[in-house]
């Protein structure tokens, strides 16, 4: 990957979007309303299917049945195993997704990812015959600081002070917007050659396997349609940081990179066309008086 704007600046800015973003999240958590899902776990057990088995094995079904090479398979395999998206919380509760079990999935992906991702790397490597490894301390530390930490304090803050609280969310949300912006574009800079080099495959496994997640996660929600919504939002974006970290870790060959960026804007395309459709149909089922 052509480095026009150093790495640094671009991990760094995105370190930074997603920790606001996610710190705007968290003033917005109500525990409450988390401890009642957890109560009751029978729909956050049918999401952690969807984000943590069912996209993962989609993902190694059609990295086989479409032929890719090991460098293919290997960036494909590394974005399903990859679960709990930071961003893909704010898409879910900015488009409608219902806004106390998005949040409780979230930090339940986010804390299961710590064992689940070397988990799959270790079955990656009996499916696909490599010899990755992925460190469970580091996932962890990642999840932790990019993710729980910034929800934590958020939470915080409302709970500290809960007049300023939304005021400070409103603002960490409208810089973590524009760093996001940012961030995208510092990206897009330095990959857009990587992106020309995609073969076409992959992105059509990719595109199967982020409407399939959508599609699990709209069935496995009912009957709530915010709930649908946001478990199928959390299932079809995956973590970009995560699967960076392990394929950083493993010192996988270039081909490896390029189809994780090309996954993670596949994806987008695809799950922005979703949050459109669903938007539009919410609307018109609720304006005729019923529920989708």
């Amino acid at each position: 990957m052509v480095e026009i704007i150093p790495l640094w600046v671009v991990n760094l800015l995105s370190f930074i979007t997603v920790f606001s973003v996610m710190a705007a999240i968290g003033t917005t958590i109500v525990p409450s309303v988390f401890i009642q899902h957890l109560r009751s776990p029978f729909l956050l057990i049918r999401g952690l299917i969807n984000v943590l088995v069912i996209v993962p094995i989609v993902g190694f079904a059609t990295t086989f049945a479409f032929g890719l090479s090991l460098p293919e398979r290997v960036g494909v395999v590394l974005m399903v195993i990859a679960p709990g998206a930071p961003l893909a919380l704010r898409r879910a509760l900015g488009s409608g997704g219902d806004a106390g079990f998005a949040p409780t999935l979230q930090i339940a992906v986010a804390i299961l990812a710590v064992p689940a991702v070397p988990l799959w790397v270790v079955v990656g490597n009996w499916i696909l015959g490599t010899h990755g490894f992925a460190d469970a301390m580091a996932v962890a530390r990642q999840v932790f600081l990019a993710q729980l930490l910034p929800l934590a304090l958020g939470a915080i803050v409302r709970r500290v002070a809960s007049a300023r609280g939304a005021r400070i969310g409103r603002v960490l949300g409208r810089v973590g917007a524009f760093l996001l912006i940012a961030a995208l574009i510092s990206i897009l800079v330095n990959v857009r050659y990587s992106i020309l080099l995609t073969h076409f495959w992959p992105i059509v496994c990719v595109a199967i396997t982020t409407i399939a997640a959508l599609a699990a996660g709209h069935i496995l929600g009912s009957p709530s349609p915010e709930i649908r919504h946001a478990m199928a939002i959390a299932g079809a974006m995956r973590n970009l940081g995560l699967a960076l970290l392990v394929a950083t870790a493993n010192q996988t060959p270039p081909e490896v990179e390029v189809v994780i960026i090309s996954y993670v804007i596949t994806a987008v395309v695809i799950v922005s066309v979703y949050i459109v459709w669903w938007t539009k149909d919410n609307t018109r089922n609720f304006g005729r008086g019923r529920l989708p």
